[in-house]
């Protein structure tokens, strides 16, 4: 740890064995040799006094984070909350900088899961494993699984996620089609998906169908999934592609039929699809649980199903979300974790027990408060619960875990866009991944 090079090297080993018995029992009092809350991270028995700066893409009044701030000052009266507010598309750029200058500003900042391994390999992130991986069973597994990286755990989730198809009534009643059914046993498939989303979209339907998040990896990853495929990439530290093979091929090729057959809009950005299907334009559409509140709101008559799977396939959900992750050179270790298990574990998480918006919870205890929220309780609320519950315990399946994911998400939307633009799925792939091989060598 830091505090260690601070130590002369010329200290006797009787001096050097008196100092770090002191600092033990500073750090079990929840004092340190810094500021008051200890650069050793530990979970006190008494909470330090301390200030922690949290580094986050959500805003306190606009994105209702005001009242978990509220709520921890008020449980940890003792620990000072300094919160700040990034862009989503500054947040990587603004870690890497204020983590290099080791100035330990913020203490703890919002980490994007399928990251975590590279914040962890270029030492911006602590270590987590000796205090928290003993809380391991109080999170869904891939939940937790994501903050892990070269068998060690870097960063606790605070939000999970899943999918579900949404479908408008009033439109496949139009073009003469049955609902979905909201049983996970019987699943449509994504073939049925497409001849009828085909229907509606003759029968007067703007769009046929829409995936919320068009040429994202987030929700395509599972389509070659499903047909048995990797996750994207391989071999050691996941550092070799791995989407050219028949499964990848056969699922993109499905993929960039849907706009060729004028089924899925291609000048559709994901911003835009979730206004489109609440304003009756969508037969259906594959979207996040966020996506209830608004419906619930709206005047569209809607239903929801578990997200298809290919004939022949495995179900595969996508899932993942926001962790929590410790800054290596912060000086208030101590008050950070005291904040991290009380924002994730605590009573069921208090980033989920006290954050008004519907977002999943990653925790077990979690899930308990997030179902009893008021858009579970209607007839399709608790279908959609139903689907949730059983996604992220069976189905779901975490981003590719890389050092390198930067560079593969960026190179693989851009290959998913121009599939959606009329490229050859088969070509396009293996382009981008000789153009990710070459990426990738700075890893090497």
């Amino acid at each position: 740890m830091q505090w260690r090079k601070s130590v002369r090297a010329n200290l006797t080993i009787v001096g050097f064995l008196a100092f770090g018995v002191l600092t033990l029992l500073l750090e079990s009092c929840g004092a340190s040799t810094s500021s008051g809350s200890g650069n050793v991270l530990a979970l006190p028995s008494k909470d330090p006094t301390a200030t922690i700066r949290v580094l986050s893409i959500l805003d306190p009044k606009n994105d209702n984070m005001q009242p978990v701030i509220d709520a921890f000052e008020k449980a940890h009266p003792t620990i000072t909350v300094k919160w700040q507010v990034v862009p989503f598309d500054s947040l990587n750029s603004t870690i890497d900088a204020h983590v290099a200058n080791k100035s330990g500003d913020p203490d703890i900042y919002w980490a994007d899961q399928p990251r975590v391994s590279a914040l962890a390999s270029r030492g911006e992130a602590t270590d987590l494993t000796s205090v928290f991986s003993k809380y391991s069973s109080s999170f869904d597994p891939t939940a937790y699984n994501a903050g892990l990286y070269d068998g060690k755990l870097w960063a606790l989730p605070i939000a999970n996620s899943t999918q579900l198809l949404y479908y408008n009534k009033d439109l496949l009643k139009k073009a003469g089609l049955k609902d979905p059914s909201p049983e996970i046993s019987a699943r449509m498939t994504w073939e049925e998906l497409t001849a009828d989303a085909a229907k509606a979209h003759a029968a007067g339907a703007q769009y046929g169908f829409l995936f919320g998040q068009f040429d994202r990896y987030y929700q395509l990853e599972i389509l070659p999934v499903q047909l048995g495929g990797s996750v994207g990439a391989s071999g050691p530290r996941n550092l070799t592609p791995d989407f050219t093979s028949d499964a990848w091929v056969r699922a993109f090729t499905w993929y960039g039929k849907l706009f060729a057959d004028g089924i899925s809009p291609r000048g559709v950005t994901p911003e835009e699809t979730d206004p489109a299907f609440l304003a009756g334009k969508a037969a259906y559409e594959v979207q996040g649980p966020w996506l209830l509140p608004e419906l619930q709101a709206s005047k569209i008559n809607w239903g929801v199903a578990p997200q298809p799977v290919f004939t022949h396939g495995k179900p595969a959900t996508p899932t993942g979300s926001w962790s929590l992750a410790i800054n290596p050179f912060s000086k208030e270790k101590v008050a950070a974790a005291v904040f991290l298990k009380w924002i994730s574990i605590d009573n069921g998480g208090g980033y989920i027990k006290y954050r008004s918006n519907p977002e999943l919870a990653a925790s077990v205890e979690g899930k308990k408060i997030y179902f009893a929220k008021s858009v579970f309780e209607s007839p399709e609320g608790k279908n959609a619960a139903k689907i949730i519950d059983y996604e992220t315990s069976n189905t779901a399946v975490n981003r590719v875990s890389t050092i390198g994911y930067i560079e593969f998400e960026g190179i693989l939307n851009q290959a998913f866009a121009d599939i959606r633009n009329g490229a050859d799925a088969k070509a396009t792939l293996d382009r981008a991944s000789t153009e990710l091989t070459t990426a990738w060598k700075k890893y090497e």
